[in-house]
């Protein structure tokens, strides 16, 4: 039973991801997509365009996930990552062409492209950036359980000496 919950919360972990990375993506090209409407004097989003997005972000989410190693949380920016994230900027890009967003233009779905390959190198940064935070909190809160100082986050009150 034990091995069973283990798989279950990683599966649930892995879940959560994928709902993460779409919606964090899926705002990336929304925005791209309203830049785009509001160039070409439009106030107005095609409502269908809008559900292929979100579709096209939960498919480049578990793509990213389950094939490309979760790419946007590396410890480094090798090769691998490199390919990921053109791959799924690729995927942006032509299924924007594919689908119609920007009425058949292929300059703006390879802008999409591109839009979409800064954004996954900027999430990349900040998610090693938030990890060296992560890992200083944690040692200065070692060092202290250490010490046996250990004071809670919010209340900044002793739990225990």
């Amino acid at each position: 039973m034990n091995r069973f919950r283990e798989r279950f919360e990683q599966y649930l972990r892995r879940e959560i991801s994928i709902d993460f990375k779409t919606c964090a993506y899926l705002f990336c090209i929304a925005f791209f997509y309203c830049c785009y409407r509001i160039s070409q004097g439009s106030f107005l989003a095609n409502i269908l365009h809008l559900f292929e997005m979100t579709a096209d972000a939960y498919v480049v989410g578990y793509l990213q996930v389950y094939l490309l190693g979760n790419f946007d949380e590396a410890n480094r920016l090798g090769r691998l990552e490199a390919f990921g994230i053109a791959l799924c900027s690729l995927f942006h890009g032509a299924a924007s062409f594919i689908l119609g967003w920007f009425e058949g233009k292929w300059q703006v779905s390879v802008f999409l492209a591109v839009f979409m390959m800064s954004c996954y190198i900027t999430v990349f940064f900040c998610n090693k950036i938030k990890r060296r935070a992560d890992t200083e909190n944690l040692n200065r809160m070692l060092a202290e359980f250490k010490k046996g100082e250990t004071y809670g986050e919010e209340s900044g009150q002793k739990l225990c000496d």
